[in-house]
């Protein structure tokens, strides 16, 4: 008698000669037993994390300062971010930017797995974001949505609500007005741009909960910190946010 997993493991080994699976960096094959859809030499150009990191935003922190027994940054030390705890995926450099561009820009949403992984591995990794009520993410205006077709911050948030078992509500903040793209203003620009932009239409939902607020990149940080601090005012106890990528 042939045995079921012989006939299984026959039928993926042909399904993948015919159809191998694509590398999501370069295009190239993967291996059939590889977790990611990236191959190995594309893994290998990701950039690594660093050692030491904010407590607070998560930007690198100098080794020296953080041996001195020092856990924040100093923009946090100065002017404390409106949110309480920030994790992030990959380094935005790199493979790991090609790979969010692909899944932002070319409507990959089959990317959205893999472009979470390492997010959803970090914030697993960490009890504190285990114990949040809720996911949120960032949202899109209507008009932005209606132009690209998707909030890619809301499949990212789907991708930590099923590793995390916690329930994602994409209308806790609303986008009360259409801005210009972050990424083409300067730092400056960025905060006038996003100031007053979000909206929590019933605070109900997240008066006194921890909530974890999902973006896709996190560069100046700006629409993070505009976003949490809408969502403290509208009564959340604690705003920990989530992004697949930091600059």
């Amino acid at each position: 008698m042939i045995n079921s997993g012989f006939i299984w493991r026959l039928a993926t080994s042909l399904d993948y000669l015919v159809f191998p699976r694509k590398c999501a960096v370069c295009r190239g094959v993967v291996a059939s037993d590889s977790v990611f859809e990236i191959c190995t030499p594309c893994m290998g150009r990701f950039p690594a994390k660093p050692v030491h990191s904010c407590a607070l935003c998560a930007a690198p922190v100098d080794g020296e300062v953080a041996e001195a027994g020092i856990t924040t940054c100093g923009r946090c030390r100065t002017k404390p971010p409106s949110y309480d705890a920030a994790f992030y995926g990959f380094r935005y450099e790199g493979a790991a930017r090609e790979l969010i561009h692909r899944f932002k820009f070319n409507r990959a949403f089959r990317l959205a797995g893999t472009v979470s992984s390492p997010l959803c591995a970090e914030l697993f990794s960490r009890p504190s974001v285990r114990d949040a009520d809720v996911i949120a993410p960032v949202p899109l205006h209507w008009r932005r949505n209606y132009e690209r077709g998707f909030n890619q911050s809301y499949l990212i948030a789907l991708e930590i609500g099923k590793a995390l078992s916690k329930p994602v509500d994409g209308g806790i903040l609303s986008r009360q007005r259409h801005t210009k793209p972050q990424y083409a203003l300067s730092v400056a620009e960025r905060s006038d741009n996003i100031k007053g932009a979000f909206a929590v239409p019933r605070p109900d939902k997240v008066a006194g909960k921890t909530v974890i607020l999902v973006d896709d990149i996190v560069t100046t940080g700006s629409t993070v910190l505009e976003a949490a601090k809408t969502l403290k005012k509208a009564g959340a106890k604690k705003v920990l946010v989530a992004a697949a990528a930091r600059a």
